[in-house]
């Protein structure tokens, strides 16, 4: 038997994928299971022991460090270099062509551009160039954007992208106003973007399409061009890249269809952004006679984290039959903890982390915190912060460098100081409110004109809002609301806790419906930070108030926005003198969809309760597609693991200011016990205080015993809204209540917590 070096470092099962060279063929990867050296090493065989030419090779992934990775072993396996430009020797000479989808369509689009709708050589608008002109097209065609908001319609138009779907195509229902709009918006849309002479992602992907789908001359072309097809992460793919792929692999002009797709079922896992886990699921019946090839030994993790995430998995219909297993050691069992609230969560966490590191090898960059929400990073960044552990948010930002945030705190330092006009200037048309940059330019060149005391953008903005000639009536309308909304503001602010200033001033300016209203996936995550802010206020509020006796607490309520900016200003800038680069091995904190890729010795996977995750909003109904999907993110997290796992969850959290009870993951239950340690630290542990009130139900029925007494009750909740009570479990300080909320699902609460709200 002759030794061949690129077979000798591959398993049995790698081996045979290599070595399948002709006809489709699909590798179910399951996690660490050496996909990326299996798919490399593919290439490098087609080209070093097949003979096949390095430039009919083509090799399709998602990102460009996934693709400088591919390029990079396949330069080393052969010694070649990669050039900047793969097909500069001639027409069709060079390496192989290894890009992500949306780079090898950029070369195709120019190199025919004839057949493109540009008179010259195009531009490629990014997210914020795309938002500018459907901003510009909502304005042309009269359209109210308060009611139709420009980033709903680019998530509108993205998601039609996605599933290649022109503006012609689109039969909106007659009843639902907002597709009708879409379709208007999407026509003006592409019309402005061409004549711009620019593309946007999506159509970077969508005309390669058409021109390969509408020109069979050019369509043979690049058939004979890529005669080995390879995809990477095939079960992330969308609508619009398996119709592009299509293209490419047709049976047509004596093509062979030499495609091999690489990918997991068990971890698509971004549905939200267009993924179609059908694409996968369906290959075979795409392209019949295909082979298989599993990939099931993972290099990675521990034998018990290995079993734990094949038991969850296996709960999914929606998979292919394949097991996952490793020859690594057994490993420890995984770790459990149920706790009493999130505050106690992150001092558990923590507590862990200086543990585990101070015993033996471990730095802090072989820890990271798993989370489903960017919300619930906030908790976690206080603890390490305050025990001076150096952490990095990867793949979002810090807590306090969120813009809903920022924003946040720039209204409440214009209530404190309405003269600071960096703050004002901000907020000045956030949320939006009429206020452009041309009444911005009027009123700094007023406030430059302004001497002493009142040079300052709110002297200017008085002035503007009382004398119409300085801009426009209908402006001078505008900013005497802005003053007058901010003159209520720091009337009430010493009148009020800082949780009800902040309520008052998401109420006020209706930041939070614009964002319902806005209702896209930013926008929501956007409102869970806002929610998580709520928590923050109402824990200083307690720290601050919580000693003193009740009749004194509104004597300190004039203080306490000056405390809170105080120490919200220290604890969201840097140690001076450190970048985040400089501070050595560090915790990440991630959420799940970020952790994909990555591996870690000891992982937390916190917040495992149901309604956070899986993350199933109580006003959705619970679909199963759904529950997959959040399995799938589970599987994801668990096999991220090398050595540790820890799950937590906790027994109450706070959510616009209100404990809700909740209940554990469902899948925590499908982890058989004989993997999982588990103990319940939610007794042991001091319970966030409740918020006070002036009275409640409770304290007038003098804590008895409520019984079925409350069930069948009414409600007004100040976040889900008018609810019937329809259970109670429990007694006394530990009933428990659900309320079924009309349009929002059934929720449950300690019933301490919500009897002030019954009607």
């Amino acid at each position: 038997m002759v030794f061949d070096p690129i077979l000798a470092a591959l398993n049995e099962r790698q081996a045979e994928a290599v070595q399948r060279t002709a006809g489709p063929l699909i590798v179910l990867a399951g996690a660490g299971s050496g996909k990326t050296k299996m798919l490399t090493s593919r290439i490098a065989y087609l080209i070093d022991r097949c003979d096949v030419p390095a430039h009919h090779i083509l090799a399709v992934t998602f990102t460009n460090k996934a693709a400088g990775e591919m390029k990079d072993r396949v330069g080393r396996i052969l010694k070649i270099g990669f050039g900047s430009d793969p097909w500069s020797s001639g027409p069709w000479m060079g390496t192989p062509e290894i890009g992500t989808f949306h780079s090898v369509c950029l070369r195709i689009l120019r190199r025919e551009g004839v057949l493109t709708p540009f008179s010259r050589p195009f531009v490629i608008y990014d997210d914020s160039d795309q938002l500018s002109l459907i901003k510009t097209v909502v304005e042309k065609l009269g359209i109210d954007d308060k009611q139709f908001s420009p980033k709903a319609l680019q998530a509108g138009i993205n998601g039609l992208k996605c599933d290649a779907i022109e503006p012609h195509e689109l039969r909106p229902e007659h009843h639902n106003l907002f597709d009708r709009q879409l379709k208007r918006v999407y026509e003006q849309y592409q019309k402005d973007l061409f004549a711009n002479n620019a593309i946007d992602f999506g159509e970077i992907l969508c005309m390669t399409y058409r021109i390969l789908r509408d020109h069979p001359d050019v369509r043979r072309r690049y058939q004979e061009r890529f005669r080995y097809i390879h995809v990477d992460e095939y079960q992330d793919t969308n609508r619009a890249q398996y119709l592009l792929l299509s293209m490419l692999a047709k049976a047509e002009f004596g093509g062979h269809q030499n495609i091999c797709v690489v990918g997991d079922e068990d971890q698509s896992i971004y549905k939200w952004r267009g993924a179609d886990i059908r694409n996968i699921l369906d290959f075979e019946r795409d392209y019949p006679g295909a082979q298989v090839v599993k990939l099931e030994q993972n290099y990675r993790s521990s034998q018990n984290i290995i079993r734990a995430a094949s038991q969850v998995i296996r709960n999914n219909s929606q998979r292919k039959d394949k097991t996952l297993f490793t020859e690594n050691e057994e490993g420890e069992l995984l770790r459990r903890f149920q706790v009493a609230d999130e505050r106690a969560e992150a001092e558990l966490v923590v507590s862990e982390i200086r543990r585990l590191s101070g015993e033996g090898s471990r730095n802090y960059g072989d820890f990271s915190i798993f989370y489903r929400t960017n919300a619930q990073s906030r908790q976690f960044e206080d603890v390490l912060r305050r025990e001076k552990i150096a952490y990095q948010i990867v793949g979002g930002l810090r807590f306090y460098d969120r813009k809903e945030i920022k924003d946040v705190l720039c209204y409440f330092k214009a209530i404190l100081n309405p003269t600071d006009s960096i703050s004002l200037k901000r907020i000045l048309n956030v949320p939006a409110r009429g206020i452009g940059k041309t009444t911005i330019d009027k009123l700094e060149e007023l406030q430059l004109r302004l001497e002493g005391a009142d040079s300052n953008l709110w002297s200017a903005l008085g002035m503007a809002a009382r004398d119409p000639s300085i801009t426009s009536a209908a402006t001078a309308r505008k900013l005497a609301a802005f003053v007058g909304m901010i003159e209520k503001f720091m009337l009430e602010q010493p009148r009020l806790r800082l949780s009800e200033l902040y309520h008052l001033v998401l109420d006020e300016t209706g930041y939070v419906r614009e964002l319902r209203k806005e209702g896209t996936d930013e926008a929501l995550a956007r409102i869970e930070n806002l929610e998580e802010f709520d928590t923050l206020l109402q824990e200083f509020e307690e720290d601050l108030l919580g000693p003193l006796p009740v009749e004194d607490q509104a004597a300190r309520f004039r203080e306490l926005l000056a405390i809170f900016l105080e120490q919200s200003a220290l604890v969201s800038e840097p140690e001076p003198g450190k970048a985040v680069q400089d501070l050595g091995p560090s915790v990440k904190l991630m959420t799940l969809h970020s952790s994909k890729g990555l591996e870690f010795p000891v992982v937390f996977l916190v917040g495992m309760e149901e309604g956070l995750f899986p993350s199933i909003k109580g006003w959705e109904p619970e679909s199963e597609e759904d529950i997959e999907e959040e399995r799938r993110l589970c599987y994801v997290g668990i096999t991220r693991a090398r050595e540790i796992l820890y799950l937590t969850h906790a027994t109450m959290r706070r959510i616009w200011g209100n404990f809700n009870y909740q209940e554990p993951a469902r899948f925590l239950d499908e982890i058989p016990g004989g993997l999982v340690t588990y103990r319940d630290l939610s007794r042991a542990a001091r319970p966030m205080a409740a918020p006070v009130r002036s009275a409640s139900y409770f304290d007038e029925h003098d804590q008895r015993d409520e019984g079925d007494s409350i069930e069948g009750r009414w409600l007004e909740h100040p976040e889900y809204g008018r609810g019937k009570i329809v259970a109670s479990e429990g007694s006394g300080m530990e009933i428990r209540v659900t309320i079924d909320f009309a349009g929002s699902g059934r929720r449950k609460f300690l019933w301490r917590y919500v009897s002030a709200y019954l009607r």
